[in-house]
């Protein structure tokens, strides 16, 4: 067997379990006209596998870049970003990584079922096992009987159900989400937070969303990433250590609240 590169050693630390993603010294900067904006400076994250983790910060700290360097859509200027203890290079399982963004971006001529088999269509699946597949995830985000339903004909909870399952129909080892319920009602909202927890409960994949709402935050991680204001570099990292489900009302919820909001 090869030795492992010196990319590959720096991935895994020795005497503990291998992370789901490691970010060491993560920095990006973009053209802005004749000048740079520099977006995220020293960026250091690790996630353990089958955690939640929020990334929490003010506008323009950089939270969306961070998702998009984790997903491989965006390079990082320096630094490296580890994928379950392989650098990102060299990471080959890329398909095992999903992306649910803000917008549900459902494709309005397709039915749910046709919108969540679409992203299985990439690949050499052929079409029964795309069904089957597309099918379960609905049935998981309990949609059963909205199949053939068009995204006109669906509510926005509903929508996000359906975005909700198209990420997970390829059953990903990570999900990454993109503030994917900022536009929802309150109501709608926290039926998704239960959602989401409740298909992380059965599924047990690591998940990095990204979030303004720090009741979200609170409601939902193991753990929260709080960035500091633009250049984004960690500013602290709090672990959520309360048993689940937790409610805003509670004064243990309350005091993790007034905490994160005193960071951002």
């Amino acid at each position: 067997m090869d030795s492992p590169s010196l990319a590959q050693q720096a991935c895994i630390e020795p005497g503990q379990p291998v992370a789901a993603i490691r970010l060491s010294g993560i920095s990006k900067s973009f053209s802005a006209g004749e000048t740079r904006l520099e977006v995220l400076k020293d960026v250091n994250l690790t996630v353990a596998d089958q955690a939640i983790v929020g990334l929490l910060g003010a506008s323009g700290s950089g939270k969306s870049t961070l998702l998009n360097i984790i997903s491989g859509i965006v390079k990082p200027d320096r630094g490296q970003v580890c994928i379950c203890g392989a650098p990102s290079a060299e990471f080959n399982d890329w398909r095992t990584i999903s992306y649910m963004f803000q917008d549900d971006r459902l494709l309005p001529w397709r039915n749910a079922l046709r919108n969540v088999e679409f992203a299985l269509e990439a690949g050499s699946m052929p079409k029964p096992e795309r069904i089957r597949r597309a099918s379960q995830a609905l049935e998981l985000v309990d949609l059963n009987g909205f199949e053939a339903s068009f995204p006109y004909q669906l509510s926005g909870g509903m929508r996000s159900r359906v975005a909700l399952a198209r990420s997970l129909v390829t059953e990903p080892r990570i999900l990454l989400m993109d503030e994917p319920f900022s536009r929802l009602d309150a109501q709608t909202r926290a039926l998704m937070h239960g959602e989401l927890l409740r298909i992380h409960e059965i599924k047990r994949m690591t998940v990095v969303f990204v979030t303004h709402d720090v009741e979200e935050a609170v409601i939902l991680a193991d753990q929260v990433a709080v960035l500091s204001p633009r250049p984004g570099t960690i500013r602290e990292i709090v672990p959520i250590t309360l048993p689940r489900p937790r409610d805003t009302i509670q004064a243990e919820v309350a005091n993790y609240i007034q905490r994160l909001r005193g960071l951002i």
